[in-house]
């Protein structure tokens, strides 16, 4: 019988390092591995621009594990992506010098937009059940992203800001949280220009852990469920009495419960600059998605080897 080919895709994010390995299956891949892991890369990165050894150390040794893992599967093709956090470090070179001589793996740093690109790839199939125009946002570790969609994903704009949820913390003990919030109102409202005549409220689409974790409290899940989340639709007004909620939950109530947990910080910073968001993007309803950056990997090599073969 003939062997189908398999692809990998590796995101190194400024939080998780996350694997995704699927062989072609007709027309859509299947899924073989689906793995992440906390390195917290990004860390301090806001206080000298300079990884920290420890979380560098943590990095290489997830990334040696996948490079085990794609040999593993008798992987023949994969990209491996770096975010934020490469970007923003003052010497990048020797973070994937150190990759490569450890792992083998050869790291693309990508830029904000070809971040936002993915992302959009990666929900095209909302993105096609939207009439018009519309909204993708990522609230990622380290920064966050904005993009605006007109008829589809043919024509879009997008726009990055250097904060997420692990840096946002940092830059308040830097600048204050006064600055950071209005910092970001700035950097959203510019999106003003876009949209300032069009009466329109907007289907967004939020693709981060954020929303994924809002909308299991909203829909008071026992445990976190992909499969009730994904492609779930919230009304603007479900969001923010949400938000509200577990704006009011103490600490103690937010690590019990079974969609939050340990990363209740981490929730509250997300939800901190998605309410400037929506501030500024006049949203009518929110589509959940937990697809990601690795998902649109996938389906771009997939269909690369599609057209070979065709």
């Amino acid at each position: 019988m003939k062997k189908k080919n398999k692809f990998g895709a590796i995101d190194i994010g400024s939080y998780n390092c996350r694997l995704l390995i699927a062989e072609k299956s007709g027309k859509i891949p299947k899924v073989l591995s689906n793995f992440s892991l906390p390195t917290n890369l990004i860390k301090n990165l806001s206080y000298n621009n300079e990884f920290n050894e420890d979380n560098i150390s943590k990095t290489i040794k997830c990334l040696e594990n996948f490079s085990k893992k794609l040999k593993k599967y008798n992987v023949i093709d994969y990209r491996c992506i770096a975010t934020e956090a490469c970007r923003s470090v003052t010497n990048p070179d020797y973070f994937l010098k150190k990759v490569k001589e450890k792992t083998g793996l050869s790291v693309e740093i990508i830029s904000s937009n070809e971040e936002a690109r993915l992302s959009l790839q990666s929900s095209e199939m909302y993105v096609k059940k939207i009439n018009g125009d519309g909204f993708i946002f990522d609230i990622g570790g380290g920064s966050t992203e904005l993009t605006y969609f007109k008829n589809h994903s043919s024509d879009y704009k997008t726009r990055s800001i250097s904060y997420g949820v692990i840096n946002l913390t940092e830059k308040k003990e830097i600048f204050s949280k006064i600055y950071v919030e209005n910092l970001l109102q700035k950097h959203f409202s510019q999106f003003n220009q876009i949209f300032k005549n069009n009466n329109q409220k907007f289907v967004t689409i939020g693709s981060c852990s954020t929303v994924t974790s809002i909308c299991s409290v909203f829909l008071n899940l026992s445990f976190y469920d992909p499969q009730k989340i994904e492609g779930f639709e919230m009304k603007i007004e479900d969001l923010e009495n949400t938000i509200k909620y577990i704006e009011k939950m103490s600490v103690s109530d937010m690590i019990n419960h079974p969609c939050i947990g340990s990363n209740h910080e981490l929730l509250s910073n997300g939800i901190f600059i998605l309410k400037q968001i929506i501030k500024i993007v006049p949203v009518k309803k929110l589509i959940v998605t937990q697809n990601s950056l690795r998902d649109a990997i996938i389906t771009e090599i997939h269909e690369k080897y599609e057209r070979k073969n065709s």
